[in-house]
């Protein structure tokens, strides 16, 4: 079995982590000098991936919620997480509020291992509702109690403060990531599973996490997985 074969089924279970609920975190310990080695990929190789995902999704090997339409395939970023991992994120527009993605997993062969989609919309009570999918099944679906705001008013916002748990986390990514406070709440809601428990798999997966909203280098990758602790 390969590298990339085996560090899929870590990345099921976390995702099931993250469909039963947030889980506290187990290492308070854990710094930013623990963050996975994920490297951004660009140029050349980021765009021959890119299309790659636009193929996977056209002939049927990736089960996508969200159309072909809504794809800002310009505005995808790519990201290699280890084990012979690659990961495509794609930003979702249209119906879709930020930060709405579709991201794929490819192994060492271009081969799809897995599918995730954050979809981040407006429901019946005027909040943002988080779902997230896997391979196209719904995992989770999560009333943020936030109010709904456009995308413009969201990318004025400023940082909020405060103290501990899913707020805390997310004053940490707006300080790290420069956003404002409902996008980085949303990011610290949507990613809380797999960055709740430090271990290098999910600490990766964690990273490519963030980095379906954020395109960011790894020195931020760094802090931005170091906020998790928060929880």
């Amino acid at each position: 079995m390969s590298k990339a074969k085996k560090i899929i089924l870590p990345v099921l279970m976390i995702f099931t982590i993250f469909c039963l609920g947030f889980s506290p975190a187990q290492d308070m310990s854990v710094q930013a000098k623990d963050s996975p080695s994920v490297v951004v990929v660009s140029g050349k190789l980021a765009k021959e991936l890119v299309n790659a995902t636009l193929r996977a999704v056209k002939e049927g090997e990736v089960e996508n919620v969200a159309p072909v339409s809504a794809f800002d395939l310009e505005g995808s970023s790519v990201y290699t997480v280890g084990g012979g991992v690659t990961v495509v994120t794609v930003p979702l527009h249209g119906d879709y509020s930020l930060p709405s993605n579709i991201s794929v997993f490819f192994d060492e062969d271009n081969t799809v291992l897995q599918t995730n989609e954050m979809l981040v919309t407006k429901n019946d009570l005027g909040n943002f509702r988080v779902e997230t999918y896997l391979d196209g099944s719904l995992s989770n679906s999560v009333d943020t109690e936030l109010a709904y705001i456009t995308d413009e008013e969201m990318l004025a916002e400023e940082p909020v403060m405060e103290a501990m748990g899913v707020g805390a986390v997310a004053s940490c990514l707006g300080a790290v990531l420069g956003i404002g406070a409902t996008a980085a709440y949303i990011i610290a809601v949507a990613c809380g599973g797999s960055c709740a428990t430090p271990t290098p798999v999910t600490a990766a997966i964690c990273a490519a996490c963030i980095g379906a909203y954020a395109v960011i280098g790894a020195g931020g990758i760094a802090g931005a997985v170091a906020c998790f602790n928060y929880l």
